[in-house]
């Protein structure tokens, strides 16, 4: 059972669990005529968010408008269903303070310049297809008309809410790492990549994973049978030299030691981007 520290409206209400942490909780009328210390059942929420470490959600709230903390949720849930993942629960956290940000009148004459503003529809297609539908939403439900530049910082939420344990900074040097990665396979096989395909959706999140596991120390390294990496290596020649120069790159720009089996398995989805697009 969740106990209700203060009812917002009467579709959310700020709750504490039996382990004591503060939770957002959304769900059609838990909210409604319920007061402080009033018990809840957790199977009435719909969606449950929890804040990171060290932030405290109560205090959080007092910046944030119900209304907006609505139109957030609404446009995580669209967010899940079109990118078919759960995504982390901080996500309306920093969805909400950002837009927050962005909907303040005073804030619009703010030149808010992102040098990947420009880049995140190619690499992150899905993820921006989402951003453009969140400035609709906020415009019909909030009556704001934002920029069309916020679909691409909206992106980027969506993209850190994939990668566990990753703070924003560490998202923009993900994807600007993904984004030379993408420039050494287009100027090497000489080809535009279709950055709406599933094969590539596949390949930015094999690079996301990539990038994480060497951030990592390779904790969670991948193995692949030796046989199988002689047969790509040969099979694959012109992706695996591909694969060796983005490993020489990362190596050399970030320290890192990328093992040959890494690069066998992103050869895989090199060989399919370059057959898909030749």
């Amino acid at each position: 059972m969740l106990t209700i520290i203060k009812s917002l409206n009467n579709n959310i209400i700020l709750a504490k669990s039996e382990e004591n942490e503060e939770l957002i909780i959304f769900g059609t009328g838990i909210g409604f005529k319920k007061k402080h210390g009033d018990l809840v059942d957790e199977s009435k929420a719909t969606q449950i968010f929890k804040a990171e470490k060290n932030m405290q959600t109560s205090t959080f709230l007092e910046q944030i408008s119900p209304e907006l903390l609505a139109v957030t949720e609404k446009i995580i849930r669209f967010g899940e269903e079109k990118l078919h993942k759960k995504l982390n629960q901080s996500i309306l956290f920093s969805l909400a303070d950002h837009l927050q940000f962005a909907t303040d009148k005073r804030n619009h004459d703010i030149n808010k310049d992102n040098p990947l503003q420009w880049e995140i529809p190619y690499l992150y297609y899905e993820e921006y297809e989402v951003g453009k539908m969140a400035v609709q939403i906020i415009k019909e439900d909030l009556g704001y008309s934002l920029p069309e530049m916020e679909a691409a910082f909206i992106a980027l939420h969506f993209v850190n809410a994939q990668i566990d344990s990753s703070s924003m900074e560490e998202t923009i040097q993900i994807t600007k790492l993904i984004k030379n990665i993408v420039k050494i396979i287009q100027r090497l096989f000489e080809v535009n990549i279709d950055k709406t395909t599933i094969n590539y959706s596949r390949f930015i999140t094999h690079l996301r994973y990539f990038i994480a596991r060497q951030k990592m120390n390779h904790r969670e390294n991948i193995q692949m049978d030796e046989a199988l990496k002689k047969t790509i290596e040969e099979r694959y020649m012109k992706s695996y030299a591909c694969g060796l120069i983005i490993k020489e790159m990362v190596e050399k720009e970030f320290n890192w030691e990328v093992t040959y089996d890494e690069i066998a398995f992103l050869v895989i989805h090199i060989e399919r981007i370059f057959q898909e697009n030749r």
